[in-house]
């Protein structure tokens, strides 16, 4: 009896030792992979073929350069993503015969491998890549310079959340997500932008309908700034905030500001841009005197004679500023309007010849 109580005893730990050993060993990578279907010939792979691999943590390759690749992908976090309908083959060209080895990866680094995929996006993105397309990161890009931003630095495609859910958790006193993604490369422009009246409103909570940097720049459409059209639609762009009677009124700021500015520069920078829109100006925009990401709190700042024209523009030959004028009374503000409308009708006129010579041609 006790031999027979023994023997059950022992087999009873047996298969206790052998359980316990199969949900050791058999990780939940393991689990999918053998919960796959026994393939015996080429198919289209689904998300749980791919996995049977890439579900593995820390599967890396090495590339010729030394670049680490990391090759997994945590299905919990990608089913919660944009992408999570989707099948890896719709993005990985060239992987579509499953069990077959697939197209092995001939990149030498890290970057040559995300440049592969430049193209990939604009199949369910059209209208966005079209934008990008017009960016000054996409024309450095094209010009031969790889560091540029591409769509998967700003996105991570295994990740990326829906933009809805982004704009629901955006926390009050920080900066959007959006120029969170900004200053991975343009750290510097983020502190400056942080000690200005804009950043430190927007900061402090108290400011959430303060501009940050997508609101200036756009997101996708990103406009080079060194470029003449960008410093003359500078203009509109702020007066988009600065004429609201609203928002101007809850910082206690006027609204006549591009009113009293178009009495003579934003006109010929206006005619200027309708004429020719790339041609060159010194005529000073708003951003000339009251700073680019570093806007003061004094308003208006003191006048500096130095423009940033003068550096963005060196060719452009300006005089050096005399002592600023003040109490120039009625009189003189009728001189400078009659000569601001002059220069206006002449400029005017010599638009309407220019497009009557294109016409005509």
């Amino acid at each position: 009896m006790k031999t027979k109580r023994l023997f059950i005893d022992s087999v009873l730990i047996i298969l206790a030792v052998f359980i316990c050993g199969v949900f050791l060993v058999y990780t939940p990578e393991t689990v999918l992979a053998e919960s796959l279907p026994v393939i015996t010939q080429e198919t289209t792979p689904v998300v749980a073929d791919c996995l049977s691999c890439h579900a593995q943590s820390d599967w890396e390759m090495t590339l010729p350069s030394g670049d680490i690749l990391n090759l997994s992908v945590d299905y919990n976090v990608f089913r919660q993503s944009v992408h999570k309908d989707m099948q890896c083959v719709e993005c990985h060209v060239g992987y579509e015969k499953f069990p077959a080895p697939h197209n092995q990866i001939t990149a030498k680094n890290k970057r040559e491998y995300m440049v592969s995929y430049h193209d990939t996006c604009q199949k369910c993105h059209k209208e966005q890549f079209a934008q990008v397309s017009d960016s000054v990161h996409d024309t450095l890009f094209i010009k031969g310079n790889l560091e540029t931003p591409l769509c998967a630095d700003c996105h991570q495609p295994h990740s990326q959340t829906h933009i809805d859910h982004l704009e629901v958790v955006q926390d009050n006193g920080s900066i959007s997500w959006q120029a969170q993604i900004c200053a991975d490369c343009h750290q510097d422009a983020l502190e400056e932008y942080k000690a200005s009246v804009h950043g430190q409103g927007l900061l402090s909570g108290d400011g959430q309908d303060l501009p940050d940097c997508v609101d200036c720049h756009n997101v996708h459409q990103i406009c080079d700034p060194t470029l003449a059209k960008f410093r003359k639609t500078s203009v509109d762009l702020c007066a988009n905030c600065h004429t609201d009677s609203d928002t101007m009124e809850k910082y206690g700021l006027e609204t006549n500001v591009l009113d009293t500015y178009m009495v003579f520069h934003g006109t010929t920078i206006t005619l200027l841009e309708d004429y020719d829109p790339n041609s060159l100006t010194n005529k000073p925009t708003c951003y000339d005197c009251h700073g680019i990401h570093g806007v003061g709190m004094s308003s208006p700042p003191p006048i500096q004679a130095n423009i940033s024209a003068l550096t963005l523009y060196p060719e452009v030959e300006v005089k050096q500023a005399g002592p600023p004028i003040e109490n120039v009374g009625v009189t003189g503000v009728l001189v400078g309007i009659l000569i601001g409308s002059i220069g206006a009708l002449t400029i005017n006129q010599l638009i309407k010849e220019h497009k009557q010579d294109l016409f005509e041609e």
